[in-house]
């Protein structure tokens, strides 16, 4: 059964964004038997209540990536990334802008990006159409000063397209993808039942000078094309499976699992 959706009293996308994240440090820098920090450490580090930590514990449950213990969540699984699918909206609808907000970066978030760890970061969230027809629900992340060069041009076309249009070009994109479960209010955005699976990615874009632009996390329904997971275990690898992490992706500390 899918999680319940977060009650009233959580924001829907800080859940994700939780959960988004920590599904990020399970993969790259965590092993199984390793436990995730209490429930006040994650409130703190992530500027979020801790109904909204205990919703994106759930939904890393229902993933099968973690088991409850006395004193704190124990990883039981890592997330599995078999490909490097890019996963972009690059349909010819405009895409759904749902948010725009500041936020100081967390440990995982900081360490993608390149920042020290509380630095203010822009977080913006769309659903966008893909080129075979599906939805996206496309999360990135941008730091203080490609922030404010995104910021100043118009927040109408796709993501990549703003980019270009703020003078952000990047140099190289480093990506990796997996299917992962949709939870219920992924599966609402974009239109697809609880539960079911999409193609999730994480993709890092880097500068001719090394800094990383922008990060992303994506789940998508490209239109039919998602591979189901085996077992019943969607987006959840043992720790001995192989990593396929880009060896283009500048996020080194989380992407590449060092």
């Amino acid at each position: 059964m899918p999680v319940p959706s977060p009650s009233h009293h959580v924001r829907a996308s800080d859940a994700r964004r939780v959960r988004d994240l920590l599904r990020i440090a399970v993969a790259g820098r965590a092993r199984t038997g390793d436990l995730l920090p209490g429930e006040d450490e994650l409130m703190v580090g992530h500027g979020v209540p801790r109904s909204a930590v205990r919703a994106a514990l759930g939904l890393l449950r229902e993933e099968g990536l973690l088991r409850p213990g006395p004193t704190a969540h124990r990883i039981v699984a890592r997330p599995h990334y078999p490909g490097r699918t890019a996963v972009t909206g690059t349909g010819t609808r405009v895409p759904r802008w749902l948010e725009r907000t500041g936020i100081a970066a967390p440990d995982v978030l900081a360490d993608w990006l390149g920042v020290p760890v509380g630095t203010p970061c822009l977080r913006t969230e769309c659903v966008s159409e893909t080129a075979g027809g599906g939805a996206v629900l496309e999360t990135h992340y941008l730091a203080t000063e490609a922030a404010a060069l995104l910021l100043a041009v118009p927040g109408t076309g796709p993501f990549d397209r703003q980019l270009a249009d703020a003078g952000l070009r990047p140099a190289r994109a480093g990506t990796r993808s997996g299917p992962v479960p949709a939870d219920p209010d992924s599966a609402a955005l974009l239109g697809v039942a609880a539960g079911a699976p999409l193609l999730g990615a994480e993709r890092t874009l880097t500068g001719d000078d090394g800094r990383v632009l922008a990060v992303s996390v994506l789940r998508a329904d490209p239109a039919g094309s998602v591979p189901v997971a085996r077992d019943g275990a969607a987006a959840a690898q043992p720790d001995s499976s192989a990593r396929t992490a880009s060896s283009e992706s500048a996020s080194a500390g989380v992407l590449s699992g060092r």
